[in-house]
């Protein structure tokens, strides 16, 4: 029977650039497109953050961002609507600055 090396012969023949291609195509094949978000939305979205702003009550964010969504937890300080961005502070007391056309999504914990 002929026991070879498998695949441990083939990774020899990886260069740092192959294997920094293969993981920068991966990331791109993984990034999807900004939904597109409704007027309802938007309403039911400002109606929860300024709910929980009056009782101070802390939100799960989803922000779209260059092809991600990535979820933010945190209590909502401000609205600067001059700017249109939210002022979160996490619960490790960080302060975010989010554009309020990146939510995608708004929820209670």
């Amino acid at each position: 029977m002929l026991r070879d090396r498998g695949t441990i012969k083939w990774t020899a023949m990886m260069l740092p650039e192959h294997v920094a291609r293969l993981k920068h195509d991966l990331a791109e094949t993984k990034k999807t497109d900004k939904p597109i978000i409704d007027q309802q939305q938007t309403e039911e979205f400002e109606s929860t953050i300024a709910y929980a702003m009056s009782v101070n009550k802390s939100l799960t964010f989803s922000v779209y961002n260059s092809g991600n969504i990535n979820q933010l937890k945190g209590f909502t300080q401000y609205i600067n609507y001059e700017k249109k961005m939210l002022h979160i502070k996490d619960l490790s007391h960080e302060t975010h600055f989010i554009i309020l056309d990146d939510i995608v999504g708004v929820s209670y914990d």
